[in-house]
Formats: structure tokens, C-alpha cells, sequence
């Protein structure tokens, strides 16, 4: 009876088998490899759009804790706090999560079913597992497939996104770099006075306290990149523009020095930036230019149409005292050797060319003494500088004139360094830090021309100082000069003076070589 039992079960499961498993394996099977693609399709629709918890996504703390591949500029000291563009980081974590997703997903297919069979004793009816067999193995195999073709759309996508992104990159920095470059444009600090190509950005969106406290709302690379091509998405949430040309005139951004945090002036990075730094001796006459200079650049500004005004509260306060000094014909007060270089800035508007001129003063003790006037950093960044000689310190000058006039003497109150002193102190300074002196400009300018011409006719134009300085025992000062410039030119200013034989006459000449001179 055994026998023709199991002959029996043979009988109707090979039937079985034939008649039944085999078709239906093959239509399961097809429906197993259209489930599988399916599946991958629906899983990565609900990692891109539904972002289920379990799926990581990069967020800007991530950014800002290193968490992004790549090496960041010192200038730029670490990655900002905002959101990764897509291709840049979570492509890459999508793509883990989808995988990891199927794999678990199709694991499951194979165990429960087979765990079914043992727990029904199935195995009696063999047959009937082809079909599931089928729809594992189909249903694998779609998994297999939507998952290879997933990876390579997202591979050809992301190279084609990549290569276009780079190339607008590129584009777009050049074009910041080359409007900085045509304009001479730069970040100014009036705080610390040192300069930058990229400013950095402070995000004007809802910032908790901590992150005003932390700097972490502080965008110090705010350029095309990997955080953003055309805008960067702010860790608040504020979509902020991404070139310097563009966060220049936005109202989400306040620009700000990268070195020391203080608010920049509107229009920092993309104007152009005019230092006009001044040094030489005490008591020769510097801060008495730059009031002449001040006085000078604001009359023949409004003489040429050139709108003209103060760029900030300092620069007005300072210029209502030079103005009343000027009117009345009084010294200004001495400079404090242990104040800060006091800084004036001028913004300059010719129709859409716009300049900001700032007129650097420092006390001439911190000028000449080499340690001192190593934290003179503004000297650094300079494309033009103005030094100042008065002309009564000079040794022949006091020889052939002290004792005749003494009170020309005692009024100009002579400087008492040596003029090459105060120059060498301030010239090998800068060479010292490795400053380019051969690509920058000097005004030489011999001050109390108005005292000077009271004993003798003082020279006419750039080469007859030039002349003067030589004949009067200064060949090494004027050869050591046209050494280390590449331009030099030659002036005899007199500092009560707002015309062009004053201060004005020197600072027009850079105006002219760094934007647009006035008269």
C-alpha cells in the first residue's frame, strides 16, 4: 500500500508540476521582475520626496562640523553652516538608503516564505512552492536590475550635473575675480585695516542667540560651490545669492572683515577700494596733508559732478573737526602714538563707478620705530603710499636757513628724525614682509611748501623737487625711492592749502591711476 501510495503522490505531483507550477512559475516569475522594479521605483520616490526617518540626510551642522568631504582655504577657516548642494553630499547618502532598503526588503522575501513552508509542512506539496520560487527569484532579479539602473542614471546625472556645475563655477568666480580685478575693488576694514577679496557674509535670517553668539550665522565663503552654484540655502532656511557681485547689494547679507567680524561698508568687495596710506616722521606734516587732501578731494569733487559723501559716522566726525581746523587756520592736535591709525573714508560716485577712498594716518613714532610699525598692516594692502618729508628737517636746509630765520624755524616746528630714516624704517618694513614695493606707487611729498617759500622759491613741478631733494644733500633718499617703486612722482604741498598745491595734488594723482581723477 506504501507503494502505491508514493507512486500515487509521484504521479499527481509530476501532473501537478506540468500542469500547473510550471505556467504559473513562469507568469509569477514575470510578475516577480516587474514587482522588483517597481519596488526600487518606489522606495526611491519615498527616500527623494518623503525623507523618511530612516533615511540620513546631511544637514548644515554636519556641514559645519566637517562632516563634507574636501579641503577648505585657511583664509576661509572651515565649511559655513548651510545646506550642501544635492549632488555634493546626499546623492550619495540617497543612494546608501535605497540600497540598504531593497536589501532588507528582499531578505524578508526570501525568509518568511520559506519559513511558511517549514512551520505548514509544505513539503508534501512541493509543487505549489515553484510558483513562490519564481516570484523570489523574479522578483530578485527586478530588484537586481531597478537597482543597476538606478545607480547608473544617478551616475550619469550626477557627471553631467558635476561638469556643468564646475563650468558655472568657474564662470562665475571668474567673473567676480575679473570685476575685482578691472576695479581694483576690495573688502576694507576700518576696524583691524586688513583686506580681503571675498568678504565674508552675515545672514540677516531668524538666527537663534547661540549662533549670533558662535559666528555660526557668518558665511565666510560665500562663493559658487559645492554648497550652493546660483544660491546657497542658509541653515535658517534663507536662500541667500552666492557671488560677491550679487550678496554686495542683497538685504539678507551683512558684509563683514573675515579676520575680525566688524560690519564692512555697503558696497565692500565691489567698489573700488583706494588706500591712501600716509607715513613718515613725527611733526612732518601728515595729519595736516590728509586735511588738505580731505578738503581738496570733497571741493573738486563737487566742482566735476562727482557725488561725494562720508562713508560712516568716524569719517564725519572726523571730518567736522578737519573742516573747523582748516577754516580757522589751526595745527591739528598731535597723533597718539598709542591710538589706532585713524582712518577717513570717502565714497566717490561718477554715474555707476563708485569708489571708496580712505585717507590712513599714524602716529609718525610708531612710523619710524621697526617694531612698532610692524602692526601697521593697512601699509601692506596699498596699491599708492604718501610720504612726507618736511623740509626743515633736512640737515642743509638748517645749515644755510636756522639761523637766519628762526622763527619760520620755531612756526614750522622741524621734524626730528632723519628723512631716510623714516623712509628705509618703512620702505625695508615692507619689503621685510615680503610686500611687492616694485608694483606699487609713491607720492614724495616735501610739506610746508607755505614756510619753505618764505626763505626761497620753492620748485614748480615733480622733476624740480626732485631736483631740490638732490641738491640738498637727498640723492640717496630719491635713488632709494625710484629703486624700490615702480612709479614715483615728486610734490611740494603745502597742508593749508585745499587746492592743487596742497594735499590734493598727490591724492588726485593716485585717484587718477586707481579710478578716476577729479579735475
Amino acid at each position: 500500500m506504501r507503494l502505491i501510495g508514493r507512486v500515487l503522490h509521484f504521479t499527481v505531483s509530476v501532473s501537478l508540476l506540468f500542469l500547473v507550477a510550471l505556467p504559473l512559475a513562469n507568469l509569477t516569475a514575470i510578475t516577480g521582475l516587474a514587482a522588483g522594479i517597481v519596488l526600487v521605483l518606489g522606495v526611491a520616490a519615498v527616500v527623494l520626496v518623503g525623507r523618511p526617518t530612516w533615511v540620513r540626510v546631511r544637514t548644515p551642522d554636519d556641514v559645519h562640523g566637517g562632516a563634507l568631504a574636501g579641503r577648505v582655504a585657511p583664509a576661509f577657516v572651515r565649511w559655513d553652516r548651510a545646506w550642501p548642494q544635492y549632488f555634493a553630499a546626499q546623492v550619495l547618502l540617497d543612494a546608501q538608503a535605497l540600497a540598504r532598503c531593497v536589501w532588507l526588503i528582499t531578505r524578508q522575501l526570501w525568509a518568511r516564505p520559506r519559513q511558511w513552508a517549514r512551520a505548514h509542512r509544505v513539503r508534501f506539496w512541493w509543487p505549489f512552492y515553484l510558483p513562490v520560487l519564481a516570484v523570489q527569484v523574479g522578483a530578485t532579479l527586478g530588484v537586481v536590475a531597478g537597482v543597476l539602473g538606478a545607480g547608473l542614471v544617478t551616475a550619469g546625472v550626477s557627471i553631467v550635473v558635476w561638469l556643468v556645475g564646475i563650468l558655472v563655477v568657474l564662470l562665475l568666480r571668474g567673473m567676480d575675480a575679473g570685476w575685482q580685478f578691472a576695479l581694483g575693488a576690495r573688502a576694507s576694514c576700518r576696524n583691524c585695516h586688513q583686506l580681503a577679496a571675498v568678504p565674508a557674509y552675515r545672514c540677516q535670517g531668524p538666527h537663534p542667540l547661540s549662533h549670533r553668539l558662535a559666528d555660526t550665522d557668518l558665511h565666510r565663503d560665500l562663493r559658487p560651490g559645492r554648497l550652493g552654484v546660483l544660491w546657497r540655502r542658509c541653515g535658517c532656511g534663507v536662500l541667500l545669492p552666492t557671488t560677491v557681485l550679487r550678496a554686495a547689494f542683497s538685504r539678507r547679507l551683512q558684509a563683514c572683515c573675515p579676520s575680525c567680524g566688524e560690519p564692512l561698508l555697503p558696497g565692500a568687495g565691489v567698489v573700488t577700494d583706494v588706500r591712501l596710506p600716509v607715513f613718515g616722521a613725527a611733526s612732518a606734516g601728515k595729519t595736516q596733508l590728509i586735511m588738505s587732501a580731505l578738503a581738496g578731494l570733497e571741493l573738486a569733487a563737487k566742482q566735476a559732478g562727482v557725488e561725494v559723501s562720508l562713508a560712516d559716522e568716524h569719517s564725519r566726525q572726523r571730518h567736522e573737526t578737519y573742516s573747523r581746523l582748516m577754516r580757522e587756520g589751526a595745527s591739528p592736535a598731535k597723533t597718539e602714538a598709542s591710538g589706532q591709525p585713524v582712518a577717513i573714508t570717502l565714497r566717490l560716485a561718477r554715474g555707476p563707478r563708485v569708489a571708496l577712498v580712505h585717507l590712513f594716518d599714524a602716529a609718525g613714532e610708531n612710523l619710524v620705530d621697526r617694531e612698532q610699525n610692524a602692526r601697521l598692516a593697512y601699509l601692506d594692502h596699498a596699491r599708492s603710499l604718501i610720504y612726507v618729508l618736511d623740509p626743515f628737517s633736512v640737515r642743509r636746509v638748517r645749515e644755510e636757513f636756522a639761523s637766519g630765520a628762526p622763527e619760520i624755524f620755531a612756526a614750522a616746528n622741524p621734524a626730528s628724525h632723519d628723512p631716510e630714516d623714516a623712509y628705509n624704517a618703512t620702505a625695508q618694513r615692507l619689503q621685510e614682509y615680503g610686500v611687492r614695493t616694485d608694483r606699487k606707487r609713491l607720492a614724495l611729498v616735501v610739506s610746508k611748501a607755505d614756510l619753505l617759500k618764505k626763505m626761497s622759491a620753492g620748485p614748480k613741478n615733480s622733476a624740480g623737487v626732485r631736483a631740490w631733494l638732490r641738491d640738498n644733500g637727498l640723492s640717496n633718499l630719491v635713488l632709494s625711492a625710484e629703486r624700490d617703486f615702480r612709479e614715483v612722482r615728486f610734490y611740494l604741498v603745502s597742508g593749508r592749502d585745499s587746492g592743487p598745491d596742497g594735499g590734493f595734488g598727490p591724492a588726485n594723482w593716485i585717484l587718477g591711476r586707481e579710478w578716476s581723477e577729479l579735475d
